[in-house]
């Protein structure tokens, strides 16, 4: 095996030969020339974008919005090497791939969670609401109340939280979360929905399936909703009376 320095243009002198020793199974120097002429390159060709990849899964998963300047800087700091903008930014786009794939996975077993839920409780409500795209079916909303959960709500005061919070990653959504206060005003969950935007048709399909969970708009109208956004109506005859409140 002969190596050599392809520095200074290919005019490098350094050199090394290597040969096998078969009766002791081992390689043996049997001549080097240790002299450069030409400066150190910070610039290589040995990595690549693939191999970067696997080195940066974790900052990336870390920080997904990590910039192509950052990770350059990183692998100069770690490895004492140059690489270029296109490969960090590949490099991070191979990562990033890996991730969301294993996020469509995990959509792909939304059925299998709801069954699952329904499973380990009994009498709960699981709702999955799915859009057609070509043929295939693309995850829209997610609902849940489980059965403990609405039975604890009968001890609790006549009133319900409404609160909605940003999902992050690629996928983004939003996830809306009704809630209840005991006498010892200790909070409860009562019922939670994943959908793609917070509006008031994502907000009337969530609380129309909490108040069939709940008993009816017979049952319903003696409870105040609450919110510190804006005030939740709608036309539909079957949603009780809301009032609007700062703080819960």
């Amino acid at each position: 095996m002969r190596l050599r320095c392809i520095g200074g243009k290919g005019k490098c002198p350094w050199t090394a030969y290597c040969d096998y020793m078969k009766a002791i199974k081992t390689w043996q120097l049997r001549k080097i020339v240790d002299n450069h002429t030409c400066s150190r390159e910070f610039n290589l060709c040995v990595l690549s974008s693939k191999w970067l990849s696997k080195k940066l899964e974790k900052t990336v998963k870390e920080n997904p919005r990590v910039k192509g300047i950052e990770i350059r800087e990183k692998i100069s700091r770690k490895w004492n090497v140059g690489i270029s903008r296109c490969m960090a930014y590949r490099a991070k786009a191979i990562v990033a791939q890996n991730v969301e794939g294993f996020f469509k996975e995990q959509y792909k077993r939304i059925y299998d969670y709801a069954h699952e839920l329904l499973a380990r409780n009994p009498r709960s409500t699981v709702k999955v609401n799915v859009e057609e795209n070509e043929g295939e079916p693309i995850f829209k909303r997610f609902y849940a109340c489980l059965k403990a959960c609405k039975d604890s709500f009968i001890s609790c005061r006549p009133i319900i939280g409404l609160d909605e919070a940003f999902l992050k990653r690629k996928y983004r959504g939003e996830l809306l979360t009704v809630i209840g206060r005991d006498a010892n005003d200790q909070m409860l969950p009562i019922a939670y929905v994943v959908v793609e935007v917070e509006n008031k048709d994502s907000w009337s399909w969530f609380l129309e399936l909490l108040i069939e969970d709940l008993g009816g708009s017979v049952v319903c109208t003696s409870y105040i909703f609450i919110s510190d956004k804006q005030k939740v109506h709608s036309n539909s005859s079957s949603f009780p009376t809301y009032f609007l409140y700062e703080n819960f």
